[in-house]
């Protein structure tokens, strides 16, 4: 398992724009490619739990100020 993470992340590490001199030209683009997707998967992955985040609290805040706005009307 350990073997196959480290290929991964070295592959993902490769295909960073720094090593542009060091990538054989037939790894070229698909090493590119790769380190490109993994980002796009790392950002879109941050943006949904963000956005679940957000849902979770909001589902919160919705029953507190449901809560106070019985409170509010008991009191009138």
């Amino acid at each position: 398992m350990w073997r196959s993470v480290i290929a991964a992340v070295a592959v993902y590490t490769y295909g960073h724009p720094s090593f542009d001199g060091y990538r054989p030209a037939l790894l070229d683009r698909p090493l590119q490619a790769f380190h490109r997707d993994v980002n796009y998967v790392a950002r879109d992955g941050q943006r949904a739990l963000n956005t679940l985040d957000d849902a979770r609290s909001m589902r919160y805040l919705k029953g507190y100020m449901e809560f106070m706005e019985t409170q509010l009307r008991s009191a009138n």
